[in-house]
């Protein structure tokens, strides 16, 4: 009966009303096919400026508004929330096209536009993202061609784009799920392979740093899930005022949503690590990333069989995203594709904080024990376990041997033996090539002055 909330109620409605009114509008279907017939002629017609190759046509393409290509993605994303069969029906090749030639940086300089974009190529991908052969994606040399180059560089020039912390991890996980259809199809491998070494090798190293963090802050959610699920059900929460029980509540329902996001977002980049660790091994054991690699997999099989695990131990895991069997799985199954390779295995015995040869014989009994993995990887695991044994005792014998290494031979980054010293230019410290590389593909810099420094700014030091 208050007149206040009758007034309220009664705006509502009128508003409700009028968006009712605008959405059967704007989303006539005789509008919206003119929409669509528009913006595949300016898709058209962008393509021809850029593929013409004169200089009058470059020239007017760089003059082309952003907004062209912004509101194009923006119609497409938000015809796929509300009209998606009769998205689906539009022709959608130009598009599409266009769509991958702006993800170019020299061609469209706008981040944050360009992290929209694989949003778009998505809508490309058929119903599941099943294998289709007869694809576009698959059939058409244009995408063969230029979608491993766009999405790979797009997923490394992202860290350095404007845009929010948090917005790159979307977009990376959007060229996840493009990439995880294309592995799906030979020609896109071979693809892979005809890509310029130097750029896999960054993007390797990009979606590395992604599933440590990711999976750190993830793990770190879980442990504050169980101590707060702890708190919740104990007696003393519930002698608290009703106000303070609810602000509790709501905001370890806020935690279970970023939680299993952060989940979502860790997996998916595993599954890359994964799926790309089949048929393409060698960028993930160059040998600036392979003591990296086999760090990462030690630390978070440990973490899964080690003693720290009680602290993942919570009621109604899969709420939160956590799926400890699937992700041990994939884990396994990588280390597994990697240990094809001797380079990978002293990697991994050398790694004196993580590798246990305790914890992973009880990871091969949960493996069993579980039944996570087939009896033939359970088999190769084994097989795998007895040889960095053997390998791990015989760099002890070896260190032991060598005795006190004297300081001028160790790296002063990591305090390991220099098997390839070169000077920093700047700063004049020496250090191995290795480790200065890999800290180049994360920064420019001398890391002592921080400088500006490139690779080929390295001054080598044979007689050391």
């Amino acid at each position: 009966n208050n007149p206040m909330v009758f007034g309220v109620k009664v705006q509502l409605n009128s508003l409700r009303s009028s968006m009712v009114a605008m959405r059967t509008h704007l989303l006539h279907p005789k509008l919206l096919r003119k929409i669509f017939a528009l913006y595949g002629w300016a898709a058209r017609w962008m393509l021809y400026l850029h593929e013409n190759g004169s200089c009058r046509s470059s020239h007017v393409l760089r003059a082309v508004p952003e907004y062209f290509v912004s509101d194009m993605a923006n119609l497409y994303i938000l015809m796929n929330r509300f009209e998606p069969i009769m998205l689906r029906s539009q022709p959608m090749e130009n598009v599409m096209r266009i769509i991958v030639t702006m993800m170019d940086q020299k061609i469209l300089k706008n981040s944050h536009l360009r992290g929209t974009l694989p949003d778009v190529l998505t809508l490309a991908l058929p119903v599941g993202a099943i294998a289709s052969p007869d694809h576009m994606l698959v059939t058409k040399s244009f995408f063969t061609k230029n979608l491993i180059p766009r999405l790979l560089g797009l997923y490394v020039e992202i860290e350095f784009g404007e845009n929010q912390f948090y917005g790159k991890f979307h977009t990376r996980y959007t060229i996840s799920q493009i990439l995880k259809f294309l592995w799906q199809h030979p020609v896109y491998h071979q693809s892979l392979r005809q890509y310029e070494n130097t750029k896999i090798i960054r993007f390797v190293n990009m979606l590395c740093n992604d599933a440590v963090w990711l999976l750190d802050e993830a793990l770190k959610q879980l442990e504050e899930v169980r101590t707060e699920q702890k708190a919740i059900n104990s007696d003393q929460f519930a002698r608290l005022p009703a106000y303070v029980r609810h602000r509790r509540e709501a905001q370890f329902v806020q935690l279970q949503r970023t939680t299993r996001s952060q989940m979502n977002l860790a997996y998916a980049s595993i599954q890359m690590i994964g799926f790309m660790s089949q048929g393409h091994r060698q960028p993930f054991l160059s040998k600036e990333l392979v003591n990296r690699v086999a760090e990462m997999i030690n630390y978070y099989i440990n973490k899964l069989n080690g003693p720290q695990v009680t602290s993942l131990k919570f009621k109604d895991p899969k709420k939160f995203g956590f799926r400890p069997k699937a992700l041990l799985r994939e884990l396994i199954r990588i280390f597994l594709n990697f240990a094809q390779d001797s380079v990978f295995l002293n990697a991994v015995a050398s790694d004196a904080r993580s590798y246990d040869p305790q914890v992973f014989k009880k990871a091969a009994d949960n493996l069993e024990r579980c039944e996570i993995v087939s009896d033939a990887e359970h088999r190769k695991f084994h097989v795998v376990l007895e040889r960095l044994e053997t390998l791990a005792q015989k760099m002890k014998r070896e260190e032991e041997a060598l005795g006190e290494v004297p300081s001028k031979y160790l790296d002063p980054l990591m305090a390991t033996i220099m098997y390839d010293p070169v000077m920093l230019p700047q700063s004049k410290v020496v250090v191995d090539r290795a480790v200065i590389k890999r800290h180049l593909l994360n920064s420019t810099t001398d890391p002592f002055n921080r400088s500006v420094l490139h690779m080929e700014d390295l001054v080598e030091m044979p007689e050391l």
